[in-house]
């Protein structure tokens, strides 16, 4: 039985690092229980993205458009070279390293570097994000950006490792940046996007204090075939 991913560190304040060179951030072992939940981490092969409802290991490049607030909205979502790593509970963890380049109306708003692991359990687990927002072609802000190690963040999770109705979780728990609670509210979705017609999706709804909710669709063995944020709908376009 998969737990509630109420995303919590039995470890108490987090003292970190930056080992500067290394990309290394370093989370102290020794943080106070957080609402007496402990949750414990175990990364025996972190890049290998195998979850089938988010199997990047296997993914080359995810193309998604549609509309969002009356623009045009296209999202190239690629896999890149190269890890990053970091010490979790005094264990090195390695992440795979995705980026996400956003459009609107053709053009270029935000440029994200996702640093993404697997963990035992089979449990998507969401390592932090670079971000960069453009305007005009130039980097404007890094509005949501955050780190496992900086300012008590922990990882969070994207996908469970075998996600049912009702499960909860936190992608993102950094407060004052980023957070973002999440709940699977259907686990059998049929999903026709151009790229294809997707049988037994998994629907999950994103909340984040003081804006609707947006909900995203994730498609076995292919992983998000489907955004649907307030007012918009972005569908995939193309897998490889």
């Amino acid at each position: 039985m998969i737990p509630h991913f109420r995303f919590t560190n039995r470890f108490g304040s987090v003292g970190l690092a930056v080992l500067l060179g290394s990309g290394l951030w370093l989370v102290n072992a020794h943080a106070q229980s957080r609402a007496g939940e402990e949750q414990s981490l175990d990364f025996s092969n972190p890049t290998t993205v195998t979850n089938p409802y988010l199997p990047l290991s296997h993914l080359h490049q995810d193309i998604l458009e549609g509309t969002e607030g009356g623009k045009r909205i296209r999202i190239e979502r690629t896999m890149k070279p190269g890890t990053r790593t970091f010490l979790i509970y005094g264990k090195k963890v390695t992440a795979r390293v995705m980026e996400d380049r956003e459009f609107e109306n053709g053009k270029l708003t935000e440029v994200t570097l996702d640093y993404i692991a697997q963990d035992d359990s089979g449990a998507v687990r969401y390592m932090g994000e670079k971000v960069d927002e453009y305007k005009a072609g130039k980097i404007v802000g890094h509005s949501g950006a955050w780190l496992t190690g900086e300012h008590n963040a922990l990882p969070g999770v994207l996908i469970p490792a075998r996600p049912k109705v009702g499960d909860t979780f936190h992608s993102e728990n950094v407060p004052g940046i980023a957070v973002e609670s999440d709940e699977i509210v259907s686990v059998d979705e049929t999903v026709t996007v151009p790229a294809g017609i997707y049988k037994h999706c998994v629907k999950v709804k994103e909340s984040v204090e003081g804006e609707e909710p947006e909900v995203k669709f994730y498609a076995p063995n292919v992983g998000v075939v489907r955004e649907m944020p307030h007012g918009g709908d972005v569908r995939l376009i193309s897998h490889k």
